[in-house]
């Protein structure tokens, strides 16, 4: 009897360790910061006569992320980019350079983790701030009066993290917004429709 109990007692000394060495390994803040391609898909209006085709840029995006486990986790972003939206009004063309300002929460999920990589995908809501700068009228510079409109996001993604040493670890990722396409207030560039953009990435992302 005084084996056995000896024996349940050195379990549990060991259980303890075990765990707290697990829980000390376990890190729940994330920073994360990737550089982004930013694709836009052309939009048009019901009746086929504006469309708006955003060119292709570069984007800045950072983020917190809080595992509350080691499969579930949140997520708050924000990015930054420049690029112009050219709508086509036959018999004008319209070019509004664009900073666009991006910032969304969501939740993310990490099925299984190797001792390398680590798959997630995620989804979320968020806004996208289209600020105007200089505007131009068939490669004319020209004030058109345009304003800053900010559209709600369904944001949605992937990626992957690599685990290069210790707590550093690089990013693979890919996200996607959906939202109204913007129109500057602007009644002649309407659309009226819904707008997608494509963001591969690649960053490093520190976790403690």
């Amino acid at each position: 009897m005084r084996r056995a109990g000896l024996a349940i007692r050195t379990l549990g000394v060991w259980a303890s360790l075990a765990s707290a060495a697990l829980a000390q390994d376990f890190q729940r803040i994330e920073l994360n910061v990737n550089a982004a391609g930013v694709f836009s898909k052309t939009t048009k209006s019901t009746n086929g006569v504006v469309s708006n085709t955003p060119t292709r840029s570069l984007a800045i995006v950072g983020s917190v992320r809080y595992h509350f486990t080691r499969m579930h986790a949140l997520e708050l972003s924000f990015g930054h980019s420049n690029n112009s939206q050219i709508f086509d009004v036959p018999p004008d063309s319209y070019r509004i350079a664009t900073s666009i300002t991006e910032y969304s929460g969501a939740y993310v999920f990490s099925p299984f983790a190797t001792k390398k990589w680590e798959p997630f995908i995620l989804g979320g809501v968020g806004g996208l701030r289209f600020s105007p700068g200089n505007t131009y009228i068939d490669g004319f510079q020209a004030a058109l009066g345009a304003v800053q409109q900010t559209s709600l996001a369904f944001l949605y993604g992937g990626g992957a993290d690599y685990h290069l040493w210790r707590q550093l670890r690089l990013r693979l990722e890919y996200r996607g917004f959906l939202y109204k396409s913007p129109d500057f207030n602007l009644e002649p560039l309407f659309t009226g429709a819904h707008g997608h953009i494509a963001e591969p990435s690649i960053g490093l992302a520190v976790r403690f």
